[in-house]
């Protein structure tokens, strides 16, 4: 059966998250167009969800980590 690997990466190739790498069955009983077509389906209904997922959390964690330089960063310029 042959499977699909997704692996969500950063801008420099590092994997973002334990959970980005991925992999999916195409279950396809014979190769016909419409055995292909319903893979093809299964495949985005099984996978997109799992990714934008992923993409969410991956930017919540920019967030945090960019929210938490700048608090300290707020902090450090305030000091009395």
């Amino acid at each position: 059966m042959p499977t699909v690997e997704l692996i969500l990466r950063d801008d420099e190739g590092r994997i973002i998250d334990h959970r980005s790498t991925r992999t999916y069955s195409l279950d396809w009983r014979n190769q016909s167009l419409h055995c292909i077509e319903g893979a093809v389906e299964e495949f985005k209904k099984n996978a997109l969800p799992d990714l934008q997922a992923d993409l969410l959390e991956a930017a919540q964690n920019i967030f945090i980590q960019d929210k938490k330089r700048l608090d300290l960063q707020w902090d450090n310029t305030h000091q009395d």
